[in-house]
């Protein structure tokens, strides 16, 4: 039995919830519940759902944890459960849909105004432009500027994966950061 005033690893927890301690899980459910309530409500966007969709993972959880891989993070493994059962659910709600037509034959409706998804050709030649412009404002930084903002924004890069990745400390990857993005915003002002 865990004691309540103790501190543990969540493999630890897991691993007496499998040698039989079925109220340790009592302990991850106290760790994890608040970040996963509010990671489902930012996708379904009503608290009462959240809260719902947050229990019926963790009983998904439970009953699945002999599968839990030691080797990963728990939180991982546990925020992908979460993540897929709620893309689940947003797939079984279905949306009630009316045709175009129906629309137009029912006279109780309102008024529907549609936009086309495409640019017009003048915000559309306005994109190019930035983008061509965002292509050379890159290239006219300096090497190690430019590796850190590919890291940062193309391939989604914490701060400290970027450290590793250079081998610089973790307070200049981020002055680097902050300076390259100086250097960007003035050379591309003129489209804010």
């Amino acid at each position: 039995m865990i004691s309540s005033t103790k501190v543990l690893p969540d493999g630890e927890v897991v691993q007496a919830v499998l040698d039989g301690d079925r109220e340790a899980f009592a302990f991850l459910v106290e760790r994890y519940q608040k970040g996963l309530v509010t990671y489902i409500y930012h996708m379904v966007h009503h608290y009462d759902e959240a809260l719902e969709l947050c229990q019926e993972v963790f009983v998904k959880v439970y009953e699945s944890l002999s599968r839990y891989d030691g080797q990963y993070k728990f939180s991982t493994w546990l925020y992908k459960i979460a993540s897929n059962h709620t893309i689940d659910h947003l797939r079984r709600q279905r949306m009630t849909t009316v045709s175009i037509q129906e629309r137009q034959d029912d006279p109780d409706m309102p008024e529907l105004p549609l936009e086309s998804a495409t640019l017009n050709p003048h915000d559309a030649y306005r994109n190019k432009v930035l983008m061509e412009q965002v292509r050379k404002a890159l290239e006219d930084l300096p090497p190690s500027y430019r590796e850190l903002v590919l890291l940062r924004h193309f391939n989604f890069r914490s701060y400290e994966e970027m450290a590793k990745i250079t081998g610089l400390p973790l307070g200049t990857v981020k002055n680097r950061i902050f300076r390259a993005r100086q250097i960007l915003m003035e050379k591309l002002k003129e489209f804010r």
